[in-house]
Protein backbone atom coordinates (compact mmCIF):
# COMPACT_ATOMS: atom_id res chain seq x y z
CA UNK A 1 0.00 0.00 0.00
CA UNK A 2 1.37 3.28 -1.29
CA UNK A 3 1.94 5.77 1.55
CA UNK A 4 -0.24 9.32 1.78
CA UNK A 5 0.62 12.49 0.90
CA UNK A 6 1.50 14.68 3.44
CA UNK A 7 1.33 18.20 4.70
CA UNK A 8 4.25 20.32 4.98
CA UNK A 9 3.25 21.96 8.03
CA UNK A 10 3.10 18.06 9.50
CA UNK A 11 6.79 17.97 8.51
CA UNK A 12 9.01 17.34 11.42
CA UNK A 13 12.30 15.65 12.70
CA UNK A 14 10.34 11.88 14.13
CA UNK A 15 10.99 10.48 10.82
CA UNK A 16 12.37 10.56 7.40
CA UNK A 17 9.85 8.77 5.22
CA UNK A 18 8.16 11.80 4.33
CA UNK A 19 5.95 12.22 1.12
CA UNK A 20 4.69 15.55 -0.47
CA UNK A 21 3.47 17.56 -3.51
CA UNK A 22 5.34 20.34 -3.57
CA UNK A 23 5.85 23.18 -5.97
CA UNK A 24 9.27 24.99 -5.97
CA UNK A 25 8.56 28.74 -5.07
CA UNK A 26 12.61 29.74 -5.01
CA UNK A 27 15.46 28.40 -5.91
CA UNK A 28 19.83 29.15 -5.89
CA UNK A 29 22.81 28.21 -5.55
CA UNK A 30 25.09 28.62 -2.83
CA UNK A 31 28.82 28.52 -2.84
CA UNK A 32 30.51 27.44 1.01
CA UNK A 33 34.36 26.32 1.07
CA UNK A 34 34.94 26.11 -2.67
CA UNK A 35 32.18 23.79 -2.51
CA UNK A 36 28.59 24.13 -4.35
CA UNK A 37 25.07 23.09 -3.26
CA UNK A 38 21.55 24.58 -4.12
CA UNK A 39 18.74 24.91 -1.85
CA UNK A 40 15.22 25.61 -2.56
CA UNK A 41 11.55 26.76 -1.07
CA UNK A 42 9.00 24.20 -1.63
CA UNK A 43 5.34 25.37 -0.82
CA UNK A 44 2.17 23.16 -0.73
CA UNK A 45 -1.26 23.29 -2.26
CA UNK A 46 -2.38 24.45 1.77
CA UNK A 47 0.32 27.78 1.46
CA UNK A 48 3.00 26.46 3.83
CA UNK A 49 6.39 26.68 3.00
CA UNK A 50 9.81 25.07 3.57
CA UNK A 51 12.97 25.81 3.37
CA UNK A 52 15.10 22.70 1.10
CA UNK A 53 19.06 22.15 0.98
CA UNK A 54 20.23 19.64 -1.63
CA UNK A 55 24.12 19.11 -0.52
CA UNK A 56 27.29 18.67 -2.50
CA UNK A 57 26.73 14.67 -2.91
CA UNK A 58 23.62 15.00 -4.54
CA UNK A 59 24.21 17.63 -6.58
CA UNK A 60 24.14 16.54 -9.51
CA UNK A 61 21.58 13.54 -9.33
CA UNK A 62 18.91 16.62 -8.57
CA UNK A 63 20.26 20.00 -9.77
CA UNK A 64 18.35 19.59 -13.37
CA UNK A 65 15.45 18.00 -11.88
CA UNK A 66 13.78 21.23 -10.49
CA UNK A 67 12.85 24.08 -11.93
CA UNK A 68 10.60 27.32 -10.74
CA UNK A 69 7.44 27.13 -11.19
CA UNK A 70 6.90 23.40 -11.66
CA UNK A 71 5.87 20.59 -9.14
CA UNK A 72 7.32 17.46 -7.78
CA UNK A 73 6.28 14.50 -5.56
CA UNK A 74 9.15 14.19 -3.34
CA UNK A 75 9.83 11.50 -0.58
CA UNK A 76 12.44 10.22 1.93
CA UNK A 77 14.40 13.16 3.41
CA UNK A 78 16.04 13.90 6.15
CA UNK A 79 14.52 16.58 8.76
CA UNK A 80 16.56 19.34 10.62
CA UNK A 81 15.61 22.10 13.10
CA UNK A 82 15.85 25.28 11.64
CA UNK A 83 18.19 27.16 13.43
CA UNK A 84 19.60 29.63 10.65
CA UNK A 85 19.83 33.00 12.12
CA UNK A 86 18.11 34.56 9.11
CA UNK A 87 15.69 31.99 8.18
CA UNK A 88 13.91 31.81 4.19
CA UNK A 89 10.85 30.24 6.15
CA UNK A 90 9.30 30.15 9.46
CA UNK A 91 8.99 26.71 9.42
CA UNK A 92 10.23 25.20 12.31
CA UNK A 93 12.11 22.32 10.48
CA UNK A 94 13.96 22.52 7.50
CA UNK A 95 14.31 19.39 4.58
CA UNK A 96 17.86 17.88 3.68
CA UNK A 97 17.90 15.41 0.49
CA UNK A 98 19.73 11.86 0.73
CA UNK A 99 20.91 9.63 -1.24
CA UNK A 100 17.49 7.79 -1.19
CA UNK A 101 15.10 11.03 -1.73
CA UNK A 102 12.96 9.86 -4.25
CA UNK A 103 11.53 12.42 -6.89
CA UNK A 104 8.81 11.44 -9.42
CA UNK A 105 5.17 12.96 -10.62
CA UNK A 106 6.51 16.01 -12.69
CA UNK A 107 3.87 18.53 -13.23
CA UNK A 108 1.46 16.09 -12.09
CA UNK A 109 -0.01 18.71 -8.87
CA UNK A 110 -2.31 21.66 -9.32
CA UNK A 111 -0.78 23.73 -6.47
CA UNK A 112 -0.94 27.76 -7.18
CA UNK A 113 1.59 30.07 -6.29
CA UNK A 114 1.44 31.09 -2.81
CA UNK A 115 0.47 34.62 -2.24
CA UNK A 116 2.75 37.39 -1.63
CA UNK A 117 2.54 39.25 1.80
CA UNK A 118 4.85 42.11 1.66
CA UNK A 119 5.94 43.51 5.57
CA UNK A 120 4.72 46.79 5.88
CA UNK A 121 6.96 49.55 6.51
CA UNK A 122 5.55 50.44 9.32
CA UNK A 123 5.79 47.46 10.55
CA UNK A 124 9.63 47.14 10.26
CA UNK A 125 10.01 50.72 11.70
CA UNK A 126 8.26 49.36 14.50
CA UNK A 127 10.01 46.14 14.75
CA UNK A 128 6.73 44.25 14.38
CA UNK A 129 7.88 41.40 12.68
CA UNK A 130 10.37 38.20 13.22
CA UNK A 131 13.64 39.31 13.30
CA UNK A 132 15.28 36.32 12.43
CA UNK A 133 12.79 35.52 9.28
CA UNK A 134 13.55 37.24 5.71
CA UNK A 135 10.75 39.43 4.71
CA UNK A 136 9.14 40.07 1.20
CA UNK A 137 9.04 44.08 0.70
CA UNK A 138 7.90 46.58 -1.95
CA UNK A 139 8.78 50.37 -2.47
CA UNK A 140 8.85 52.70 -4.47
CA UNK A 141 12.17 54.53 -5.26
CA UNK A 142 12.27 57.75 -3.39
CA UNK A 143 16.17 58.51 -4.10
CA UNK A 144 20.01 57.32 -4.24
CA UNK A 145 22.50 57.53 -1.76
CA UNK A 146 26.22 56.43 -1.84
CA UNK A 147 26.96 54.38 -4.22
CA UNK A 148 30.45 51.76 -4.69
CA UNK A 149 30.49 51.11 -8.59
CA UNK A 150 33.58 49.55 -9.43
CA UNK A 151 34.98 46.47 -7.80
CA UNK A 152 38.31 46.42 -5.74
CA UNK A 153 39.00 47.41 -2.57
CA UNK A 154 35.53 47.76 -1.73
CA UNK A 155 32.40 45.53 -2.34
CA UNK A 156 30.12 47.31 -4.77
CA UNK A 157 27.10 48.80 -3.09
CA UNK A 158 24.30 51.16 -3.62
CA UNK A 159 22.42 52.37 -0.95
CA UNK A 160 18.83 54.62 -1.58
CA UNK A 161 15.24 54.97 0.32
CA UNK A 162 12.07 53.36 -0.32
CA UNK A 163 8.94 54.96 0.19
CA UNK A 164 5.15 53.28 0.53
CA UNK A 165 2.00 54.96 -0.36
CA UNK A 166 1.91 56.02 3.42
CA UNK A 167 4.78 58.24 3.17
CA UNK A 168 6.56 55.63 5.52
CA UNK A 169 10.21 55.45 4.48
CA UNK A 170 13.13 52.82 4.75
CA UNK A 171 17.08 52.46 4.11
CA UNK A 172 17.83 49.87 1.46
CA UNK A 173 21.12 48.19 0.74
CA UNK A 174 22.08 46.20 -2.18
CA UNK A 175 25.59 44.42 -2.14
CA UNK A 176 27.61 43.04 -5.16
CA UNK A 177 25.36 41.34 -7.76
CA UNK A 178 22.68 42.59 -6.56
CA UNK A 179 24.04 46.39 -6.53
CA UNK A 180 25.39 45.46 -9.91
CA UNK A 181 21.99 44.55 -11.08
CA UNK A 182 20.20 48.25 -9.64
CA UNK A 183 23.63 50.06 -11.92
CA UNK A 184 22.28 48.35 -14.59
CA UNK A 185 18.49 48.87 -14.63
CA UNK A 186 19.57 52.11 -13.71
CA UNK A 187 21.90 53.11 -16.42
CA UNK A 188 19.03 51.94 -19.05
CA UNK A 189 15.85 53.87 -17.18
CA UNK A 190 17.88 57.50 -16.37
CA UNK A 191 15.28 59.36 -18.78
CA UNK A 192 12.31 57.73 -18.32
CA UNK A 193 9.33 59.61 -15.96
CA UNK A 194 7.81 56.55 -14.57
CA UNK A 195 8.59 55.38 -11.33
CA UNK A 196 10.84 52.21 -9.95
CA UNK A 197 9.17 50.08 -7.85
CA UNK A 198 11.59 47.65 -5.68
CA UNK A 199 10.69 44.50 -4.81
CA UNK A 200 12.44 42.55 -2.47
CA UNK A 201 12.06 38.81 -1.41
CA UNK A 202 13.97 36.94 1.09
CA UNK A 203 15.31 40.23 2.33
CA UNK A 204 16.75 40.71 5.39
CA UNK A 205 16.61 43.64 8.47
CA UNK A 206 19.70 44.83 9.29
CA UNK A 207 20.48 46.83 12.82
CA UNK A 208 23.67 47.97 13.28
CA UNK A 209 25.02 49.96 16.44
CA UNK A 210 23.89 53.44 15.91
CA UNK A 211 23.67 53.13 12.07
CA UNK A 212 20.11 53.42 11.35
CA UNK A 213 18.17 49.71 10.71
CA UNK A 214 18.01 49.31 6.93
CA UNK A 215 16.62 45.92 4.49
CA UNK A 216 19.63 44.50 2.78
CA UNK A 217 19.96 41.53 0.46
CA UNK A 218 21.35 38.11 1.59
CA UNK A 219 24.28 37.06 -0.22
CA UNK A 220 22.62 34.09 -1.68
CA UNK A 221 18.64 33.64 -1.06
CA UNK A 222 17.53 37.38 -1.59
CA UNK A 223 15.64 37.47 -5.35
CA UNK A 224 15.65 41.61 -6.89
CA UNK A 225 12.76 42.40 -8.93
CA UNK A 226 12.72 46.34 -10.34
CA UNK A 227 9.32 47.34 -12.02
CA UNK A 228 8.19 43.59 -12.77
CA UNK A 229 5.05 43.34 -14.32
CA UNK A 230 3.29 41.76 -11.43
CA UNK A 231 -0.33 42.30 -10.31
CA UNK A 232 0.82 42.81 -6.82
CA UNK A 233 2.85 45.72 -8.09
CA UNK A 234 0.25 47.54 -10.47
CA UNK A 235 -1.63 47.31 -6.87
CA UNK A 236 1.17 48.76 -4.79
CA UNK A 237 1.36 51.67 -7.76
CA UNK A 238 -2.51 52.37 -7.14
CA UNK A 239 -2.17 52.70 -3.78
CA UNK A 240 -0.22 56.13 -4.51
CA UNK A 241 -2.59 59.57 -5.49
CA UNK A 242 -1.44 60.38 -8.97
CA UNK A 243 -0.08 63.79 -7.61
CA UNK A 244 2.91 61.74 -5.57
CA UNK A 245 3.72 59.98 -8.74
CA UNK A 246 4.42 62.31 -10.25
CA UNK A 247 6.96 64.59 -7.75
CA UNK A 248 8.79 60.97 -6.80
CA UNK A 249 9.22 60.35 -11.01
CA UNK A 250 10.69 63.61 -10.97
CA UNK A 251 12.88 62.98 -8.10
CA UNK A 252 13.83 59.53 -9.18
CA UNK A 253 14.92 61.10 -12.60
CA UNK A 254 17.44 63.85 -11.41
CA UNK A 255 18.99 61.53 -8.89
CA UNK A 256 19.24 58.81 -11.66
CA UNK A 257 20.85 61.08 -14.14
CA UNK A 258 23.21 62.33 -11.47
CA UNK A 259 24.68 59.18 -10.17
CA UNK A 260 24.61 57.29 -13.33
CA UNK A 261 27.87 56.59 -14.89
CA UNK A 262 26.71 57.93 -18.57
CA UNK A 263 25.52 61.02 -16.96
CA UNK A 264 26.67 64.01 -18.23
CA UNK A 265 28.25 67.11 -17.11
CA UNK A 266 25.24 69.47 -18.18
CA UNK A 267 23.76 71.14 -14.87
CA UNK A 268 20.24 71.89 -13.89
CA UNK A 269 21.43 75.64 -14.41
CA UNK A 270 22.51 75.53 -17.89
CA UNK A 271 18.99 74.67 -19.41
CA UNK A 272 17.16 77.34 -17.24
CA UNK A 273 16.37 81.12 -18.34
CA UNK A 274 16.82 83.92 -15.77
CA UNK A 275 14.58 86.47 -15.21
CA UNK A 276 13.83 89.07 -11.54
CA UNK A 277 10.56 88.35 -9.83
CA UNK A 278 9.28 91.49 -7.77
CA UNK A 279 6.77 90.73 -4.75
CA UNK A 280 5.80 87.63 -2.67
CA UNK A 281 6.88 84.07 -3.58
CA UNK A 282 3.21 82.19 -4.13
CA UNK A 283 2.65 78.65 -2.79
CA UNK A 284 4.58 76.57 -5.48
CA UNK A 285 7.71 74.16 -5.82
CA UNK A 286 10.79 76.00 -6.35
CA UNK A 287 14.29 74.88 -6.29
CA UNK A 288 17.00 76.47 -4.51
CA UNK A 289 20.01 76.66 -3.38
CA UNK A 290 21.35 77.28 0.23
CA UNK A 291 23.66 76.53 3.09
CA UNK A 292 22.35 75.47 6.46
CA UNK A 293 23.33 77.23 9.77
CA UNK A 294 21.10 77.27 12.56
CA UNK A 295 18.38 75.13 14.15
CA UNK A 296 15.19 76.73 14.84
CA UNK A 297 13.09 75.64 17.79
CA UNK A 298 9.61 74.83 17.79
CA UNK A 299 7.06 74.22 20.32
CA UNK A 300 6.20 71.28 18.81
CA UNK A 301 10.06 69.80 18.98
CA UNK A 302 12.01 68.26 16.68
CA UNK A 303 9.46 64.89 16.22
CA UNK A 304 5.89 64.13 16.01
CA UNK A 305 3.85 61.17 16.24
CA UNK A 306 2.65 60.09 13.16
CA UNK A 307 -0.27 58.37 11.74
CA UNK A 308 0.05 54.91 9.85
CA UNK A 309 -2.11 55.26 7.40
CA UNK A 310 -1.24 59.10 6.24
CA UNK A 311 1.24 61.63 7.29
CA UNK A 312 -0.93 63.77 9.64
CA UNK A 313 0.61 63.73 13.45
CA UNK A 314 -2.06 61.64 15.92
CA UNK A 315 -3.20 62.75 19.26
CA UNK A 316 -3.55 60.54 22.35
CA UNK A 317 -1.87 59.44 25.28
CA UNK A 318 -2.25 56.23 24.64
CA UNK A 319 -3.60 53.55 21.09
CA UNK A 320 -5.29 53.69 19.51
CA UNK A 321 -3.96 57.43 18.63
CA UNK A 322 -6.59 59.41 16.46
CA UNK A 323 -5.17 62.09 13.41
CA UNK A 324 -7.41 64.67 12.42
CA UNK A 325 -8.27 62.63 9.09
CA UNK A 326 -9.99 59.79 12.08
CA UNK A 327 -7.68 57.24 11.74
CA UNK A 328 -6.79 54.87 14.40
CA UNK A 329 -3.25 54.10 14.79
CA UNK A 330 -2.06 51.42 17.89
CA UNK A 331 1.56 51.33 17.14
CA UNK A 332 3.89 54.21 18.22
CA UNK A 333 5.47 55.97 14.48
CA UNK A 334 7.86 58.71 15.19
CA UNK A 335 9.19 60.90 12.61
CA UNK A 336 11.21 64.06 12.25
CA UNK A 337 10.24 67.10 11.75
CA UNK A 338 13.19 69.83 12.23
CA UNK A 339 13.24 73.65 11.15
CA UNK A 340 16.43 74.81 9.54
CA UNK A 341 18.10 78.23 9.11
CA UNK A 342 19.36 78.76 6.01
CA UNK A 343 20.80 81.45 3.86
CA UNK A 344 22.63 82.97 0.79
CA UNK A 345 24.66 86.09 0.61
CA UNK A 346 23.51 88.42 2.67
CA UNK A 347 19.56 86.96 2.73
CA UNK A 348 17.50 83.40 5.19
CA UNK A 349 14.61 81.17 4.86
CA UNK A 350 13.25 79.23 7.24
CA UNK A 351 13.61 75.86 6.18
CA UNK A 352 11.34 72.63 7.09
CA UNK A 353 13.26 69.15 6.98
CA UNK A 354 11.02 66.18 7.39
CA UNK A 355 11.24 62.75 8.17
CA UNK A 356 13.05 61.01 4.91
CA UNK A 357 15.48 64.10 4.29
CA UNK A 358 16.25 64.06 7.53
CA UNK A 359 16.84 59.65 8.15
CA UNK A 360 19.66 60.74 5.63
CA UNK A 361 21.58 63.14 6.57
CA UNK A 362 21.54 61.91 10.66
CA UNK A 363 21.84 58.24 9.15
CA UNK A 364 19.43 57.74 12.22
CA UNK A 365 15.73 56.98 12.31
CA UNK A 366 13.40 59.44 14.48
CA UNK A 367 12.64 56.43 16.79
CA UNK A 368 16.08 55.19 17.45
CA UNK A 369 16.92 59.12 18.04
CA UNK A 370 14.26 59.53 20.63
CA UNK A 371 15.32 55.94 22.18
CA UNK A 372 18.99 57.19 22.09
CA UNK A 373 17.75 60.26 24.31
CA UNK A 374 15.35 57.87 26.43
CA UNK A 375 18.10 55.57 27.54
CA UNK A 376 20.11 58.89 28.53
CA UNK A 377 16.84 60.25 30.83
CA UNK A 378 15.52 62.82 28.55
CA UNK A 379 11.84 62.54 27.11
CA UNK A 380 11.18 66.37 26.92
CA UNK A 381 10.70 66.58 22.45
CA UNK A 382 11.85 70.08 22.99
CA UNK A 383 15.50 68.92 24.49
CA UNK A 384 17.27 68.98 20.58
CA UNK A 385 20.04 66.04 20.49
CA UNK A 386 23.08 67.65 19.99
CA UNK A 387 22.94 64.66 17.01
CA UNK A 388 21.10 67.47 15.24
CA UNK A 389 23.92 69.29 14.52
CA UNK A 390 24.62 67.22 11.79
CA UNK A 391 22.36 69.47 9.52
CA UNK A 392 24.27 72.29 9.98
CA UNK A 393 26.97 73.78 7.70
CA UNK A 394 25.76 72.23 4.87
CA UNK A 395 25.39 73.38 1.05
CA UNK A 396 22.39 71.77 -0.78
CA UNK A 397 20.56 71.95 -3.44
CA UNK A 398 16.92 71.66 -2.80
CA UNK A 399 13.48 71.28 -4.13
CA UNK A 400 10.93 73.04 -1.71
CA UNK A 401 7.59 74.04 -1.24
CA UNK A 402 6.99 77.67 -0.41
CA UNK A 403 4.11 77.96 2.07
CA UNK A 404 3.31 81.64 2.89
CA UNK A 405 0.64 80.32 5.92
CA UNK A 406 3.85 78.94 7.38
CA UNK A 407 6.38 81.43 6.23
CA UNK A 408 8.65 78.62 5.29
CA UNK A 409 9.92 76.78 2.97
CA UNK A 410 9.03 72.85 3.23
CA UNK A 411 11.65 70.83 1.88
CA UNK A 412 10.65 68.22 -0.60
CA UNK A 413 13.62 66.93 -1.93
CA UNK A 414 17.94 68.08 -1.45
CA UNK A 415 20.73 67.00 -2.77
CA UNK A 416 24.64 67.69 -1.12
CA UNK A 417 26.66 66.19 -3.70
CA UNK A 418 29.61 68.55 -3.94
CA UNK A 419 29.96 68.80 -7.91
CA UNK A 420 26.72 69.02 -8.83
CA UNK A 421 25.53 71.65 -6.24
CA UNK A 422 28.83 73.84 -7.50
CA UNK A 423 27.38 73.47 -11.25
CA UNK A 424 24.10 74.34 -9.79
CA UNK A 425 24.56 77.82 -8.43
CA UNK A 426 27.76 78.60 -10.70
CA UNK A 427 24.87 80.48 -13.04
CA UNK A 428 24.40 82.85 -10.41
CA UNK A 429 27.01 82.83 -8.06
CA UNK A 430 29.73 85.18 -10.36
CA UNK A 431 27.25 87.72 -10.82
CA UNK A 432 26.70 88.41 -7.55
CA UNK A 433 28.25 91.14 -5.86
CA UNK A 434 28.10 91.25 -2.09
CA UNK A 435 27.63 94.72 -0.71
CA UNK A 436 30.52 96.03 2.04
CA UNK A 437 27.55 97.72 3.71
CA UNK A 438 24.49 96.03 5.14
CA UNK A 439 21.67 97.05 3.29
CA UNK A 440 18.04 97.95 4.50
CA UNK A 441 16.35 96.76 1.29
CA UNK A 442 15.98 93.20 0.28
CA UNK A 443 18.32 92.72 -2.60
CA UNK A 444 15.99 91.61 -5.69
CA UNK A 445 14.99 87.75 -6.04
CA UNK A 446 16.43 85.91 -8.88
CA UNK A 447 14.72 82.76 -9.52
CA UNK A 448 15.59 80.46 -12.49
CA UNK A 449 12.56 78.95 -14.52
CA UNK A 450 12.15 75.84 -16.65
CA UNK A 451 12.47 76.29 -20.61
CA UNK A 452 10.64 73.08 -21.22
CA UNK A 453 8.54 71.59 -18.53
CA UNK A 454 8.69 68.54 -20.50
CA UNK A 455 12.41 67.84 -19.38
CA UNK A 456 12.83 65.88 -16.42
CA UNK A 457 15.87 67.94 -14.18
CA UNK A 458 15.93 68.52 -10.76
CA UNK A 459 13.76 71.65 -10.99
CA UNK A 460 10.82 70.41 -13.65
CA UNK A 461 7.50 72.08 -12.95
CA UNK A 462 9.20 74.58 -11.09
CA UNK A 463 10.77 77.72 -10.15
CA UNK A 464 14.47 78.05 -8.85
CA UNK A 465 14.99 80.50 -6.03
CA UNK A 466 18.20 81.38 -6.19
CA UNK A 467 18.46 84.44 -3.42
CA UNK A 468 16.86 83.60 -0.43
CA UNK A 469 15.21 86.75 0.79
CA UNK A 470 11.87 84.94 1.44
CA UNK A 471 12.44 85.83 5.10
CA UNK A 472 13.13 89.56 4.87
CA UNK A 473 10.50 90.14 2.46
CA UNK A 474 8.01 88.84 5.55
CA UNK A 475 10.43 89.41 8.16
CA UNK A 476 12.21 92.82 7.62
CA UNK A 477 13.68 92.91 11.31
CA UNK A 478 17.28 90.71 11.33
CA UNK A 479 17.44 87.39 12.06
CA UNK A 480 20.16 87.03 14.92
CA UNK A 481 21.51 83.34 15.40
CA UNK A 482 21.66 82.23 18.73
CA UNK A 483 25.21 81.38 20.73
CA UNK A 484 24.44 77.44 21.11
CA UNK A 485 23.34 76.68 17.42
CA UNK A 486 25.66 79.24 15.43
CA UNK A 487 27.47 77.22 13.25
CA UNK A 488 29.99 79.86 12.22
CA UNK A 489 31.81 80.12 8.80
CA UNK A 490 34.34 82.56 8.75
CA UNK A 491 35.56 82.04 5.19
CA UNK A 492 32.08 83.20 4.19
CA UNK A 493 32.75 86.43 5.37
CA UNK A 494 36.57 86.89 3.29
CA UNK A 495 33.94 88.99 0.55
CA UNK A 496 32.78 91.67 2.95
CA UNK A 497 34.48 94.92 3.86
CA UNK A 498 33.99 95.54 7.69
CA UNK A 499 33.88 98.58 10.13
CA UNK A 500 37.57 98.75 11.36
CA UNK A 501 39.29 96.73 8.57
CA UNK A 502 41.26 98.46 5.87
CA UNK A 503 39.99 98.86 2.31
CA UNK A 504 41.83 99.29 -0.60
CA UNK A 505 41.01 103.24 -1.23
CA UNK A 506 41.81 104.34 3.07
CA UNK A 507 45.13 105.95 2.21
CA UNK A 508 47.97 104.52 4.48
CA UNK A 509 49.50 107.07 7.23
CA UNK A 510 53.57 107.80 5.70
CA UNK A 511 55.66 108.07 9.55
CA UNK A 512 58.72 110.33 8.13
CA UNK A 513 61.56 109.12 10.21
CA UNK A 514 64.32 111.91 10.83
CA UNK A 515 67.82 110.94 11.93
CA UNK A 516 69.09 113.82 14.29
CA UNK A 517 72.86 114.01 13.96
Amino acid sequence: MARPMEKIIDINDTKELWKVAVRVSHKWKVLSNNKEHFEMIFEDKEGCDIHVIVPTACMAAYHDKFEVGHTYTVSNFAVHPNNLVFKPCSHKFLVKFTGGTAVGDVDKHEIPPKPRTFTSFSDIITGNFQKNVLIDVIGMLESIGYQQMQSGGKKLQVNFLLRDSSNNTINCTLWEDYANDFFKFNEKNTATTDPTVVLLQYAKVKEAGHYPLSVTNTFHVTKLLINPDLPCVKDFLNSFPKESLRIVSTQQTSQSQQYSRSSTNDSVGHSLAHKLLHGAVSNTFCATYAKTRKLIASSYGWYYQCCHECTKSVRGDKPPYKCDNGHSTEAEIYKYKIEVEGFHGETSCKFIFWDRECTEILELSAAQMRETMIKAGITDPLEFPLALDKMLGLDLALRVKWQPSWDSASVVMFIKDSDFVKQFKAPWTDSQVVSSEPSATPLPLQIKESVDEAKTDAADDCDVVTDLEITSKHNPEPLTPTAKRQNHDASSESTSVRDGELSSTKLKKIIKLENNK
